[in-house]
């Protein structure tokens, strides 16, 4: 199962549109009630539906949108004339936010949080590996995922291994490992997550990808 998309509210399909575009969005469907937007990274897309009648502004669905610089974002946003209801700051849960509302009144948070939101120290769940995992970048465009115990000097036995060595990252746990892939490489993580985690709790010691 994977969260494919999210359709919010609107009472001025046109507003909101020019909103979402000003956000950052991409808009890929449009009719009389119903536009829908691709993101800039990610194969997740968000939407936007028209309603009659108020739009619940308390106890309502919280959208949040992840960039790289929140301060660039937010001064761009305010330069366009966009009313910043909660300026950016650093929270107890590592995460760097700040807060507006859309043209309808729907929440939006603005933030990065990087590995910390979805991989945070206090995480319930232990990563079912230990820092063995390397990431071995072969040429051609060729990859491999190796159990090595070696630690931070395995790139040289790496080396060896490897005929068409071109460099290799280590050593990850499971977690650290797919939330560097999901940031650097989101179109390889997005094609052998699974594959990942099922090579790190196996007998296996080497994934080819």
């Amino acid at each position: 199962m994977r969260l494919n998309q999210v359709t919010a509210a609107t009472t001025d399909l046109d507003a909101s549109i020019a909103f979402y575009r000003l956000l950052g969005l991409k808009l890929i469907v449009k009719s009389t009630h119903y536009a829908r937007f691709e993101l800039p990274r990610g194969e997740a897309t968000f939407s936007l539906h028209l309603t009659e009648g108020p739009i619940p502004r308390e106890n309502a669905p919280q959208l949040y949108f992840e960039v790289l610089d929140v301060d660039f974002e937010i001064r761009r946003l305010k330069l366009a004339g966009v009313a910043i209801k909660r300026e950016a700051m650093a929270q107890s849960w590592l995460w760097y936010e700040a807060w507006l509302r859309d043209p309808a009144g729907n929440a939006i948070c603005i933030y990065h949080a990087g590995d910390a939101r979805r991989y945070p120290p206090w995480r319930i769940d232990a990563p079912p590996s230990e820092n063995t995992l390397h990431l071995v970048i072969r040429d051609g465009e060729k990859w491999a995922l190796v159990k090595h115990e070696g630690g931070a000097e395995t790139w040289r036995a790496l080396q060896d291994r490897y005929g068409d060595y071109n460099a290799s990252l280590g050593p990850f746990d499971l977690f650290s490992l797919l939330a560097m892939l999901e940031t650097e490489w989101p179109d390889l993580f997005l094609a052998h997550d699974q594959a990942i985690r099922a090579f790190a709790v196996s007998d296996a010691t080497e994934l080819e990808l």
